[in-house]
C-alpha cells in the first residue's frame, strides 16, 4: 500500500515507470567461477538510489523541487552522482521517487544520455527509506545491490567497498565515515571484528563513525522489507540488524550531505575540491 498499481498487476504491487527494454536475465552468483572474489565485476550489480524525500529542513531553499535535484554547479545534485556511478561503468539504476517525481523523471528519462537504462519505482504515499527500498528491490536482478541517498555523496571506492561486503559475508554492509562532530548523525558502534554492533542516538556530542548513507545490500536483505508499509531504513530496519548481519567498510573517501541550507552552500566547495566537474565535461542533460 502506498505504491500506485501497476496496470499489469493486481494487488499493491508498486508501479514502475519503465523507459527502456530491460535486458536479458542473468541472474549473478553469489561467487565468481572458481570460488574467487572478483573486484572487476562489482559495476555489473544494479543500483537503487532513494529519491523521494521532501527535504523539509531545507525550507524555502528548495523552491519546489525535489531535494535531490537541487542544482549544484549547474547540475541536479542527483546527476553528480549519477555521472560518479557511470564513470564506474555501472549501467542498471533503479530510482526511488516520490515527492514532485515527475520532476525526476522527465529529466533522466531512459537514462541513456549518460550510458545507463534508469528504471523508476515510484510512492504514491511516503512509505519511508526502508519500504521504498523493499518496493524499489522488484526491479533488481544482481544478487548484490549497491544502495545509495539521493541527498548524500560518498566518495568511497566502490569496488573496494564491494570486496569487503563480499569478504565479510554480511547480508548488508554500511559505508562509514569519520566525522568530528556526529551529534547531527549519530554514531556506528562498532565490534572488534568491524561488525556493526549498535547505533547512537544523535545529539550525542563528540567524534565518530557516521552512517555515510551508502550500502551494499543482498537481494534476501532488501526483500525482506518489501510490503511491510512505511518502514525506516535507519530506524527500524539497521538498528534490528546490529546482531552479526551487518559490516561496516571503513572509508577515508569525503563525503557531504545536503539536508540542510549551510551544506547545500558547501557543496560546490565539495564538488571543486574533489574534482567532480571533470565528471560532467561533455555529457548530462535532459532528454
Amino acid at each position: 500500500r502506498g505504491m500506485r498499481r501497476h496496470p499489469r498487476h493486481g494487488g499493491d504491487a508498486p508501479r514502475i515507470h519503465r523507459c527502456a527494454p530491460r535486458p536479458p536475465h542473468r541472474p549473478m552468483s553469489r561467487r565468481t567461477r572458481g570460488g574467487a572474489h572478483s573486484r572487476s565485476n562489482f559495476a555489473a550489480n544494479d543500483v537503487i538510489i532513494l529519491a523521494g524525500g521532501f527535504g523539509k529542513r531545507l525550507g524555502a531553499a528548495l523552491g519546489g523541487a525535489p531535494k535531490p535535484m537541487l542544482p549544484v554547479m549547474g547540475r541536479p545534485f542527483l546527476e553528480w552522482t549519477v555521472l560518479r556511478l557511470t564513470s564506474f561503468g555501472f549501467r542498471s539504476i533503479v530510482l526511488s521517487i516520490g515527492y514532485r517525481r515527475a520532476v525526476i523523471r522527465d529529466y533522466f528519462g531512459t537514462g541513456a544520455r549518460w550510458g545507463a537504462e534508469i528504471r523508476y519505482v515510484e510512492e504514491e504515499e511516503p512509505l519511508g527509506t526502508g519500504g521504498a527500498l523493499g518496493a524499489a528491490s522488484a526491479e533488481t536482478r544482481s544478487a548484490d545491490v549497491f544502495v545509495l541517498n539521493g541527498d548524500t555523496l560518498c566518495l568511497c571506492d566502490p569496488a573496494g567497498f564491494f570486496e569487503f561486503h563480499r569478504a565479510c559475508g554480511a547480508e548488508a554492509t554500511v559505508c562509514c565515515v569519520r566525522a568530528a562532530d556526529s551529534s547531527r548523525y549519530g554514531s556506528v558502534l562498532l565490534d572488534r571484528r568491524g561488525r556493526v554492533a549498535g547505533f547512537s542516538e544523535k545529539e550525542a556530542a563528540g567524534s565518530g563513525w557516521i552512517n555515510a548513507g551508502a550500502y551494499w545490500m543482498t537481494s534476501g536483505f532488501l526483500r525482506a522489507m518489501s510490503g511491510r508499509g512505511p518502514l525506516s531504513l535507519e530506524r527500524d530496519v539497521l538498528p534490528g540488524a546490529a546482531d552479526g548481519r551487518l559490516c561496516a567498510y571503513r572509508s577515508d573517501g569525503d563525503f557531504i550531505d545536503i539536508g540542510t541550507p549551510g551544506d547545500l552552500a558547501r557543496a560546490v566547495g565539495f564538488m571543486r575540491r574533489n574534482r567532480l566537474d571533470r565528471l560532467g565535461r561533455g555529457g548530462g542533460g535532459g532528454e
